[in-house]
Formats: C-alpha cells, sequence, structure tokens
C-alpha cells in the first residue's frame, strides 16, 4: 500500500446490548477508524444511542434472530482496508487495542491477511486461563465468508498467531440461556441443510461451502449424529483448555444441533 493510511473498520451485529456494548465500543475507541453497527430488529433498550456516542454507523434490519443472517451488510457497508469482527460482550485488552494499528501495518509489510487472538473469559474483573483462539482480524480483500451461524471469517492469504488477548464478557448460566441454546441450534440446523445457493456471501464460492458443511444426507440421518456431535465438542474443548461448564455448555449446543439436523433431514 505504499505511504498509504491503513483504514481499520469495526463491524458488529447486535441485539438490545446496552448492559454489554459500552465496554466494547471503548476498547474501539481510536483504535479503529469506524463502527458499522447493524441492529437485529427493533432496538428495546439504549443499545443505539451508545453506540452513536461513538459515532457508529447504525443499519436496522427486520429480525431474525442471529447476527449470521446480518454480517455480510455489515461487511459491505466498511470501507476499511481491514476488518475487525467483534461481539458486543467482547472487548479488546490493552496491549490489543493499543498495538491494533501496528499489527495491521506490519502485516502488509509481511504479506499477512488476518490475525488470530487469545480468547479469553473476563468474569469478575479478571482473565480466565485458558486455550481458546479467535479469529478477528482481515485484510477485506482477502476475506470470503457466507452466512452460516458459528462459522468463522476465511481468508485466502496467510494468518498470524498473535499473543494479544479479545476479553470476552462470561455471564452466569441460566434456564433463559439453555432455551436459547436450543433455538440457536435449530436455526444453525436449517442453515446446514440448505444449499450454497440460498445463503448469503461476501467473495465466496461454492467450492468454499463444499468443504465447510456439505452434508451428506446419509450422514445427516445417521441417529449417531447427535452422540458423535457431542462427543467431538466435548474432546475438542478439553485439548483447547475450555472449562468444565464451558465444556459441557458447547458440548450440549452440539447434540441439540446434531438432533435437530438428524430430525429436519428425515423430513426432506
Amino acid at each position: 500500500m505504499g505511504n498509504k493510511e491503513i483504514k481499520i473498520s469495526a463491524c458488529l451485529v447486535v441485539y438490545n446490548e446496552a448492559k454489554n456494548i459500552r465496554r466494547c465500543l471503548e476498547s474501539l475507541r481510536e483504535a479503529v477508524d469506524e463502527i458499522i453497527v447493524v441492529h437485529d430488529g427493533e432496538c428495546q433498550d439504549e443499545t443505539l444511542e451508545i453506540c452513536r456516542e461513538y459515532d457508529a454507523k447504525i443499519f436496522l434490519r427486520p429480525h431474525v434472530g442471529i447476527m449470521e443472517a446480518h454480517l455480510v451488510l455489515a461487511i459491505e457497508q466498511a470501507s476499511g482496508d481491514w476488518l475487525l469482527r467483534i461481539d458486543a460482550d467482547e472487548f479488546l485488552s490493552d496491549e490489543l487495542k493499543n498495538s491494533l494499528r501496528r499489527l495491521v501495518k506490519e502485516a502488509e509489510e509481511e504479506g499477512l491477511s488476518a490475525y488470530s487472538f487469545r480468547w479469553l473469559s473476563h468474569y469478575n474483573g479478571r482473565f480466565l486461563p485458558g486455550k481458546n483462539r479467535k479469529s478477528i482480524l482481515f485484510k477485506k480483500i482477502d476475506l470470503y465468508w457466507f452466512s452460516m451461524p458459528h462459522l468463522a471469517w476465511q481468508t485466502r492469504g496467510r494468518m498470524k498467531i498473535s499473543t494479544y488477548i479479545l476479553g470476552h464478557q462470561v455471564k452466569d448460566y441460566s434456564t433463559a440461556q439453555a432455551d436459547k441454546q436450543k433455538r440457536w441450534a435449530m436455526i444453525q440446523a436449517e442453515y446446514i441443510l440448505k444449499d450454497f445457493k440460498e445463503l448469503d456471501n461476501f467473495q465466496a464460492e461454492r467450492t468454499d461451502w463444499l468443504k465447510t458443511y456439505s452434508f451428506s444426507r446419509q450422514q445427516a440421518r445417521s441417529r449417531l449424529l447427535p452422540l458423535l456431535k457431542f462427543l467431538k465438542s466435548f474432546w475438542e474443548n478439553i485439548v483447547h483448555g475450555a472449562g468444565l461448564k464451558e465444556t459441557w455448555r458447547q458440548g450440549k449446543y452440539n447434540y441439540y444441533l446434531g438432533k435437530y439436523i438428524f430430525k429436519l433431514s428425515r423430513k426432506g
């Protein structure tokens, strides 16, 4: 890019996040050049008022219930050379915030296209130990993605592993959240059984979808699918150092997901 200033855009899809979003936006202040906020339906709290305090570019869309339904719009509206994907209950650590512009400058010099950071839960004022990582910083020209729930952004370039921390504010698990898990799992199951042409996408190709989420009907109709998805999730979380509570929560979600995939595929 020569001497051209590298512009960074932050992309958020939110739904009534007044309790969380200020911390997120404060961590973005001066670290990025613009903030794109897409709200999933009518806002019923002070989320958008808070976003306006940070000069965010706000877009309202019909309520769907999952952020992935609106993420392509956020990407398309962002004018930055680099995009930062972040949730309202996440925030940049001070070290990451202060290093963000240097990281994208170094990436341009080294031919990198994305960064992965440590993704640590934050509870009672401290980061909890863990090995989870999340890829959130991407060069837009090399980014591709299609609207699949829980699918991370993808890059056609090289990704660098960073030691900087992306914080995730932990909430106490509740019955209401368990009910949300089931709803999200049902929605994801519906998406997984879609064809690529039915999905919104940004710079993605059908071959990208085939490599990632093309279920054969034989796989989807296996009665063992819920158990297999539970065991796979449980093992992966243990390997990555997740706590038992989070490991169990993710395992249950994947069990529901397998269950709904099986049910929907039987109807098809």
